[in-house]
Formats: C-alpha cells, sequence, structure tokens
C-alpha cells in the first residue's frame, strides 16, 4: 500500500515537472517571438471607431472610414513569385516587396493596408490560399491642410500622435469602451470645437500670402473671443497636408503658435506699462521727456527709430512704441513687483490650451536678471514668449483685469448627443484692478492715428482698433549679437475698441529686410495682414460691440502682487495662482519653514492671507 502511494507521488512529481517545463520553454518562446509572426483575428466589431472632429458650425473636420487591410500566411503559399506578381498587378504595389514578405519564415506579414474598395475587391474575388483580410479604420482630413496643426493626425494604427488628435487620444479612442453605438459599431466620443472653419480659412490663406510677400521665414495668425477665450482661428505657415503627413519633413508638424519663442519686442509694452498704473505708480496722463536716448547704470538704450519725441504720456509712448518713455516709467517700479506682474500674466507658464508641444517661454528668475534686465524685459528683450501667450495675457485686457484660460474645445458628445464633457469660459485670475484695462485699451487706440501712428495703416470702415506693434531684433547664438537683417514682426489688436471683445495676433518670424535694407515694421506688414483678413471676415460675421457675456467678476479674489517680506512678525501673504517659486521668493528673507503638497500652481494656503506669522513658524501651500 505504501509502495503504490509512493510510485504515486513520484508520476505526479514528474508530471508536474514536466508541465512546468513546457510552460517555461513555451514563455520565454513567446517572450522573444515577434509579435508581428502571428495572424491577426476578428474584425472592426472589436476595434473602436474613432470618434469625428466637428468645427462650432458642425462642420466635420476628422473622420474615419472603414477599409480592407491584407495580409498572408507565408506558410500556407507555395508559389510565392507568382502570387506576389498576381497581388503586385492586383494592389498596384512592388512585386519585389511582396516577394520578400512572403518568402519570411513566419506565420504573419502584412501584405497593404488601408486599401482602395475596389482594388481590393478584386483581390478577394482571386480566392489566394493564404490571403487573408481584416477591416480597419483609415482617418481622413475632408478639408486637407485647414486646421492641419491644430487638428494634428494619426498613425497607421489609428492612433493619435499630434495636435488634438493626441491630446484627446483617450476621448476619441477609449481604450475600455464597452457600450456600442447605434451602427453596432464600438464608437469614441466627439469632438466640438470652438474654431470656425470659414474663418479659419480666410486666416490661413492671410498668413501663407503673408509669409511669403513679406520674405518671412514662418507665421502665426490667431482670432480669440475676448469675453468667452474661445479661440475662433489659430492659423500657421508652413502648414501641411494631415492626410499625406509621411511626405513631410517633422519640422513641419510643430504647432508655431506653441512651439515657437520669441523676444517679443514692442508688443510687450502694455504688458510692462499696466502694473505702473495698477499700483498707482503713474497715471495715464503722466508725462515723460523722451530725448531719444535714455541711460542708467551706464547702459544706453535708444529709441527704435531714433526719434525724440519729447514729452509724451502714455497713449504717446504707445502711439510712438517708445523706448526711452516705457523706461523712465518703469523705472518707478521695484522689479520683485514688476516681475511678480509678468507672472500674473502669465508668461513663463503654459497656457494651457489643450494641445501637445507648448513651450513655457522664458521669464527668468529674478535671481538671474543682470543690471540690464530692468532696461531689456520692458521692451520685450530677455524675455521669450509664444504667440498663444501673448493671446491670453490679452484677454485681462479684453475683461477689465482678469486673465481667461483659452479653450479650443466646446463639448466632447457620444454618438447619441450626451455631452460627457463641456468647456465653457473660465476665469483664471485678476491681474489688475477694476478700470485700469480700460485705460490700456484707450492708450493703445493712438497706434492707430493717422499722423504717426506705428499702426496707422490698420484701417477698416466702422471698426476702430487698439493696437500694439512690435519690432524685434533676433539674437544669433553663433555671433552672440543680433542679427543686422531679419527680425520678428508682430501687431496686437483688440476690438471693436469702444466695446473690447475680439483679440487677432499676427506674428512673422525672421523676416528679411527689404532689398533696400528697410526694416519690415511690425506695425505696417501687420496691419496690411490684418486688414485683409479682419475685412473678409465682417462680410462673413457681424462683429457687433453690443454683445454682452454674462460675467460675474465681484465673485473673483484679487490677487495682489507681494513684495518679498523683509521681517517678522508680519502679515501672511496671498500666494494663490502663485508658483511655489514666487512663494519661496518672497519668504526667502525670513525664518520660516515651508512644506508644499502636490506641485504647479498654489491653490490654497495655510495660515490664510492676513494671519498673524512670526519666526519658525510652518507655512503650507497646497499645489495643483
Amino acid at each position: 500500500m505504501n509502495e503504490n502511494i509512493a510510485k504515486r507521488i513520484i508520476i505526479i512529481v514528474i508530471l508536474v515537472f514536466l508541465i512546468s517545463t513546457l510552460m517555461i520553454v513555451r514563455i520565454i518562446y513567446l517572450s522573444r517571438a515577434n509579435p508581428n509572426d502571428f495572424i491577426i483575428s476578428g474584425t472592426t466589431n472589436d476595434v473602436v471607431k474613432r470618434g469625428k472632429i466637428y468645427d462650432r458650425n458642425h462642420r466635420i473636420l476628422a473622420i474615419s472610414a472603414e477599409l480592407d487591410s491584407c495580409y498572408a500566411n507565408p506558410k500556407e503559399i507555395k508559389d510565392k513569385a507568382q502570387i506576389a506578381k498576381i497581388i503586385s498587378t492586383t494592389l498596384l504595389i512592388p512585386e519585389k516587396d511582396l516577394f520578400n514578405k512572403l518568402t519570411q519564415n513566419k506565420h504573419f506579414v502584412w501584405v497593404d493596408r488601408h486599401i482602395k474598395r475596389e482594388l481590393s475587391e478584386n483581390l478577394k474575388d482571386l480566392d489566394i490560399k493564404g490571403i487573408y483580410f481584416r477591416k480597419e479604420y483609415k482617418r481622413f482630413y475632408p478639408n486637407s491642410k485647414l486646421l492641419s496643426h491644430i487638428l494634428g493626425f494619426c498613425n497607421i494604427d489609428n492612433e493619435g500622435v499630434e495636435g488634438l488628435e493626441k491630446s484627446f487620444d483617450d476621448y476619441l479612442s477609449p481604450k475600455n469602451l464597452t457600450e456600442a453605438s447605434p451602427s453596432n459599431k464600438l464608437s469614441g466620443y466627439n469632438l466640438s470645437l470652438t474654431i470656425d472653419s470659414n474663418i479659419q480659412m480666410f486666416a490661413e490663406d492671410s498668413i501663407r500670402n503673408g509669409v511669403l510677400s513679406e520674405k518671412a521665414e514662418s507665421g502665426t495668425l490667431i482670432l480669440a473671443d475676448g469675453k468667452t477665450g474661445e479661440l475662433i482661428a489659430v492659423a500657421n505657415y508652413p502648414d501641411f497636408d494631415p492626410n499625406n503627413f509621411s511626405k513631410y519633413d517633422q519640422q513641419k508638424f510643430r504647432n508655431i503658435a506653441i512651439f515657437n519663442q520669441y523676444e517679443p519686442g514692442s508688443a510687450f509694452k502694455i504688458f510692462s506699462i499696466s502694473p505702473l498704473l495698477d499700483s498707482g505708480l503713474i497715471t495715464k496722463d503722466e508725462h515723460f521727456l523722451c530725448e531719444g536716448t535714455y541711460t542708467q547704470d551706464g547702459i544706453t538704450i535708444r529709441d527704435s527709430t531714433h526719434t525724440k519725441h519729447g514729452l509724451i504720456n502714455m497713449a504717446g509712448i504707445f502711439k510712438y512704441s517708445c523706448n526711452v518713455g516705457t523706461l523712465k516709467a518703469t523705472n518707478k517700479i521695484d522689479r520683485r513687483d514688476f516681475y511678480n506682474y509678468l507672472k500674473l500674466f502669465g508668461f513663463g507658464e503654459s497656457t494651457g490650451v489643450m494641445l501637445p508641444g507648448e513651450q513655457r517661454g522664458v521669464l527668468r528668475d529674478i535671481g538671474n536678471w543682470s543690471k540690464r534686465s530692468m532696461l531689456a524685459i520692458p521692451i520685450g528683450q530677455e524675455i521669450g514668449v509664444n504667440a498663444m501667450q501673448m493671446v491670453a495675457a490679452s484677454t485681462v485686457f479684453v475683461n477689465d483685469g482678469v486673465l481667461l484660460n483659452l479653450n479650443l474645445v466646446k463639448d466632447i458628445y457620444d454618438d447619441n448627443n450626451k455631452i460627457i464633457q463641456s468647456f465653457r469660459r473660465r476665469e483664471v485670475r485678476r491681474v489688475l484692478k477694476e478700470g485700469i484695462a480700460p485705460q490700456i485699451i484707450e492708450g493703445m487706440r493712438a497706434a492707430t492715428d493717422e499722423i504717426g501712428g506705428t499702426a496707422r495703416f490698420l484701417k477698416i470702415d466702422g471698426l476702430s482698433f487698439a493696437a500694439k506693434s512690435g519690432t524685434a531684433e533676433i539674437f544669433d547664438v553663433k555671433t552672440k549679437k543680433y542679427s543686422d537683417n531679419v527680425v520678428t514682426s508682430s501687431l496686437l489688436t483688440i476690438f471693436p475698441a469702444e466695446k473690447p471683445r475680439y483679440i487677432a495676433y499676427v506674428v512673422f518670424h525672421n523676416v528679411e529686410h527689404t532689398p533696400e535694407g528697410r526694416v519690415r515694421w511690425g506695425g505696417i506688414i501687420g496691419a496690411k495682414l490684418l486688414d485683409n483678413f479682419i475685412s473678409k471676415m465682417t462680410g462673413y460675421i457681424e462683429i457687433d460691440s453690443k454683445v454682452k457675456v454674462d460675467v460675474n467678476l465681484n465673485n473673483l479674489e484679487p490677487v495682489t502682487v507681494q513684495n518679498r517680506l523683509e521681517s517678522l512678525p508680519s502679515k501672511m501673504p496671498n500666494f494663490i495662482s502663485l508658483s511655489v517659486g514666487d512663494a519661496v521668493s518672497i519668504l526667502s528673507k525670513v525664518d520660516l519653514k515651508i512644506e508644499v503638497v502636490g506641485s504647479g500652481t498654489i491653490k490654497k494656503q495655510t495660515p490664510s492671507r492676513g494671519e498673524n506669522i512670526d519666526n519658525g513658524d510652518t507655512i503650507t501651500l497646497y499645489c495643483e
């Protein structure tokens, strides 16, 4: 009896050992095997159909079509040369490539994917052993190049790799979708954009013609509804066709509206002067004497046109884009306060515009500023921005001091029109006190004055504009100095000036001087382009200054600019909406313990603003 039990145990142990060994061998084999060696089974019933993308008027921008893809099991094909010849003739693809595929020692190879329907049917009719078909979806963009940098594109496996296709990939093609749509196919969610495709078409036509005629390397034109934060058009040139993305150099895929970082030049002066008004350091009617140059700490700054403007107020600074007047005004503000205001405007931070690849720009920590920085940054040098940041920061002037988030997507919804998520007007923070922004707008109107205004060529019947131009020299990292023959030219406009709503911003990168050596000024070439673009737009929509937007600014807690604490005890500053780096800098001179929970922008603080703090206290900052 005991011998029988012992034999059974030995047999079980041997069986377990053999089974375990076989499993280990199989696992090693599978781990080293190429997944493409195996046949894919199934149809589109187990593949999610990518959701559609529409513009604000429900015009289709991106859609998926069901097509056949063909694969082969080379081990089932005997006369490989003959079959390669037949398939080559039928599908119109190289015979040599097919023969190389069919002679591989594999169970699975792709023959061709996303085949035109008539070619696929012709091959199916031949009923070749070892040749199989699978339904797949291919992404199509019916409007060719229109909105290419915003939409992006999908790879051959229908995965988003650029633009909104990438950033909203989990919505457009959910990986764990279980509910079937009415067509009995699994479908991703659809996107409805804020973009108006007709205005987008006007914008793309204008920026393309502008870049080519002004001999620029590239350009961007953005139109936003400053009251809602909705982006109506975002156009770049050069562009590409997402239907045939493989034919383009990858650099063409860069959305230069968010990728290119550049010194904005004089267009930045509106963001430099507004903190002075907000702090009560100057008034809009205060005058400054421009003598053509300004010297401080042994450094001399000249006016860009080498002009002596005489006595000018804020409107005069904007009208003539006066460097000297700007610097005499900004000399009144502490550099820490100035830096904090620029952070509140959003410079040096991502705009959060829902697109991949955005560059944050360059706003160095104040500890890294040189003695030249307060002479350079106020006139748009030593700071890097992208075009989207300039538009986002300008929402402050449209909304009487409140910064808005820019938005590209209105709604995410399913095929039954059930809203999954909506994106609407979102206020970020108050930057300026009420009543300051209208003064800036009024000053900007002077730039369009027929006599002497830098944007005097911006003229459209029935419309008035607030504008600020910029013509920035470009620093050459090779020569370690600014270039003598190329500039960055830009023009920022807000209209209608009587009741601001729209923000239009155009920027040309690496614009060559004319053959005669004349500078292509932003106020001139920018006005030429915007005249063309906005004229087309006014023929399409009514620009009504009476449009009302329900905005409750009373619910916003003002964010005040903080000076560095010099001693304790003191009152707790307000750090809400600042970065941790800003908070640490403000508290750097006093003995306090700082604890940080999370990362990003500060959303909550302990102690609260205004509470007493003393040496050794602990400050907790909660971020997200």
